[in-house]
């Protein structure tokens, strides 16, 4: 009898989830098993542990976002907010410890390590700043009062912490998505204005200021200054990969990529499933932001039209950026590809952003 009611909770729990979000969330996720097994054997003798016990942390990750994606969606609205909170408030005091107590690690303090496990707090702030956007503007425009000043306020604490770290990347994903919240919002334009002016002087002076950032955008626009080893190889994996690629665990040109696991993990797809595969991972991305979109035109409820939207832009932004910087379209950023690249700290990020998206279409379905 308790095995039959456990069997009808977990039908009901399926039912109650969007398929057009966690069906092609998890076939993305068994793309990237995949990936990262190919990529196990290369990687052999380049990190101080077993290159076996990467694809067996890449399983744990899975594991761990599976739980995270199917519990989320239990919470009502009102916690949602409540942890999303919690969340960003961890997140900033992390943020802040790495970057007071922790050594730089390839010349940025973004992540705090542990027992020989390494997390990037910073990542938290994607999907519990874009909630928080969107009850101080649903705030706003019921009350006119504040809100939209303390939401200026925490974007440019978030803004801060990120450029001290530094995240240029991850900067400019959060206020181009707060940017579009904004504009989902209806704000007037005179207030829209001087944001946009302020990101601009914002942007400059990091270019003039981060010695990183300006070499990046330089070599992207002019290919003769610095070394474009990765960027080369990128292209070429692509081209070796052809429609169908060289086949799993054939690729040769991508594993030579020093961040092919991360970064560049889009170059080995390329390389050895092909254009067509690669197109087709793509699509599973654009399925699951279609879906959102179209559910929070549906909706009347404030909250959830600029949470949906937010969320299924920075998603998507994240996937445009990793892409179009293995194609050379934009300059390098090390961005990774969601639920395929190596990493927790993206991975469990990752994992609430689908969680939240099941919630807010769950609570639109059954209002």
């Amino acid at each position: 009898m308790r095995k039959n009611r456990s069997i009808d909770k977990n039908i009901y729990l399926w039912n109650n989830f969007d398929k057009f979000i966690m069906v092609p969330t998890l076939l993305i996720l068994l793309f990237g098993i995949i990936s990262i097994s190919s990529i196990t054997q290369h990687l052999n003798g380049k990190f101080y542990f077993s290159s076996n016990l990467l694809l067996k942390k890449h399983l744990i990750f899975c594991i761990i976002g599976i739980v995270i994606m199917s519990s989320i969606p239990k919470l009502s609205l009102k916690n949602l907010i409540f942890f999303s909170f919690f969340l960003f408030a961890l997140s900033i005091i992390l943020s802040l410890v790495a970057i007071i107590f922790f050594p730089e690690t390839k010349g940025a303090n973004r992540w705090i390590n542990f027992f020989n496990i390494s997390f990037q707090p910073s990542e938290l702030l994607k999907p519990s700043f874009i909630i928080i956007s969107a009850v101080l503007l649903g705030r706003y425009k019921s009350k006119n009062d504040y809100s939209f000043i303390l939401n200026i306020l925490l974007l440019i604490l978030t803004s801060s912490l990120l450029i001290f770290q530094p995240d240029f990347g991850m900067f400019i994903l959060i206020s181009a998505v707060w940017v579009i919240q904004v504009f989902s919002a209806n704000i007037k334009i005179k207030i829209i204005i001087p944001i946009i002016l302020s990101f601009v002087f914002v942007f400059l002076l990091c270019f003039f200021s981060l010695e990183h950032v300006r070499f990046r955008i330089m070599n992207f626009l002019f290919s003769d200054i610095g070394d474009n080893y990765q960027i080369s190889k990128s292209i070429n994996s692509f081209i070796e990969g052809g429609l169908f690629g060289k086949g799993i665990g054939e690729g040769s040109v991508a594993k030579n990529l020093p961040d092919v696991h991360s970064d560049f993990i889009f170059a080995l797809i390329g390389e050895e499933m092909g254009g067509f595969f690669a197109l087709l991972i793509l699509s599973l991305y654009f399925i699951v932001y279609l879906r959102a979109q179209i559910i929070s035109q549906r909706s009347n409820n404030f909250f959830i039209v600029t949470a949906l939207t937010g969320l299924s832009n920075i998603l998507i932004f994240q996937v445009i950026i990793n892409v179009s910087s293995s194609l050379n379209i934009i300059p390098t950023k090390g961005m990774t590809l969601p639920f395929i690249s190596y990493g927790g700290s993206s991975f469990i990020s990752s994992s609430i952003i689908i969680g939240f998206l099941l919630l807010l279409i769950k609570e639109e379905k059954n209002a």
